[in-house]
């Protein structure tokens, strides 16, 4: 028995799922290569995990596809990005210098991209993470630029990743470079962070953590991911960064569809019993035609009434029989008549089929799914039975 499905009746819904992935410097699966600007030399090659790049060319796939200048242009970048942009090369979400480190992860393992803030890398015991816009960001601390100190009048003068100069007051001991602490008074309000590092030359300071400075003007770009294409480039500090043992972990992106089917089953659907030998047909009439191919054929001229075949005394004594019409009692009465009989039919004499097993079929009546209850369900001629059934693809 078939029955046509109303769209209505049918709904898709897709929904994104994640695979965590871990993997090091020794896995095989995924490529570290450098690049390198510079003339093209076929003897200059980047190699790991089977693969032979030319450093220059790798350079120049990278300064063409992801670092053109136009990071800022939403149609014609590759890649996602802030909606903040400046052109400071200490601080803007692209920049590239004469070289890079790229980690290559095949396709088989990115999915439909690396789900955004998923990535963490750890790098010579110092943690590394996406910032959701394709920034490569370090997570110890906030860096800042130190311009001047003023011991005398407490007056510290600094500016952030952005170049933006600010004026803070310290209080006695409140910057102690030995003991690692750091109390700044900004605006009115005390701030105390720890120094991570502190480079004297070049002024330098990476402290744990300045709440007034926000966004990039915080935080320490090294690189860039770029999600869709399974690519982590490191751009900063490339001599030292991914030595040795470092560790890479993402999660993957793949979309599933869950697909819902609503099936009614209305009372005069699906409640007869298809064993041929437990259904016997009365009125039926029939013919032999010819048809145009001279052959001969058996073909239904008037169809008859299918009833159970099924004689059976009940409980009270009454005999239940196919054969005949009419009120329960001591006269026979056929399926036709279940709303009567069925409150003295505890035995079920009417053989209503148990439903176990639902098949779905595409428009060429091929079989795409089987859907299993957990329990038979009986099909009753005087109840609409509705199932839900679902799948993901």
């Amino acid at each position: 028995m078939l029955k046509r499905i109303p769209k209505s009746d049918i709904s898709i819904r897709p929904f994104k799922a994640y695979k965590q992935w871990d993997f090091n410097q020794a896995s095989a699966d995924i490529a570290l290569l450098e690049a390198e600007e510079g003339n093209y030399t076929s003897n200059d090659v980047t190699t790991d995990g089977g693969l032979s790049i030319n450093k220059h060319s790798l350079f120049g796939q990278l300064r063409a596809q992801f670092y053109n200048g136009n990071e800022n242009n939403p149609f014609t970048r590759t890649g996602h990005k802030n909606n903040e942009y400046d052109n400071n090369a200490s601080s803007k979400d692209r920049f590239l210098s004469g070289s890079a480190k790229v980690i290559s992860i095949p396709q088989i393992y990115v999915g439909e991209g690396i789900k955004k803030g998923s990535v963490l890398l750890v790098d010579n015991n110092t943690e590394y993470v996406d910032d959701l816009y394709g920034n490569i960001i370090d997570t110890s601390g906030d860096s800042i630029t130190i311009i001047s100190v003023d011991n005398e009048d407490n007056e510290l003068i600094f500016t952030d990743l952005l170049a933006t100069p600010y004026t803070a007051s310290f209080q006695f001991m409140g910057f102690d470079i030995q003991s690692g602490t750091f109390n700044l008074v900004y605006n009115g309000t005390n701030y105390d962070s720890n120094i991570i590092s502190f480079d004297v030359e070049s002024g330098i300071m990476v402290v744990d953590n300045i709440e007034f400075l926000q966004g990039g003007a915080a935080v320490s770009k090294i690189g860039n991911v770029f999600y869709n294409q399974g690519l982590i480039v490191i751009t900063r500090d490339v001599a030292n960064k991914l030595t040795s043992g470092w560790q890479l972990d993402y999660k993957s992106t793949q979309t599933i569809y869950e697909h819902e089917y609503l099936l009614i089953a209305n009372e005069d659907e699906f409640n007869v019993s298809q064993n041929p030998t437990a259904v016997v047909e009365i009125g039926s009439q029939s013919e032999f035609i010819t048809g145009s191919d001279g052959k001969i054929y058996k073909a239904t001229t008037t169809p008859g009434v299918k009833y159970i075949k099924k004689l059976t005394k009940l409980e009270t004594g009454d005999i239940l029989d196919h054969r005949f019409s009419g009120s329960i009692g001591t006269t026979k009465a056929g399926f036709e008549h279940y709303d009567i009989s069925g409150s003295v039919d505890s035995t079920g004499s009417f053989l209503a089929p148990m439903i176990t097993t639902i098949g779905l079929y595409d428009d060429d009546c091929q079989l795409v799914a089987v859907a299993k209850l957990p329990q038979p369900i009986k099909s009753m001629p005087d109840l609409t039975v509705n199932f839900i059934v679902r799948f993901d693809t």
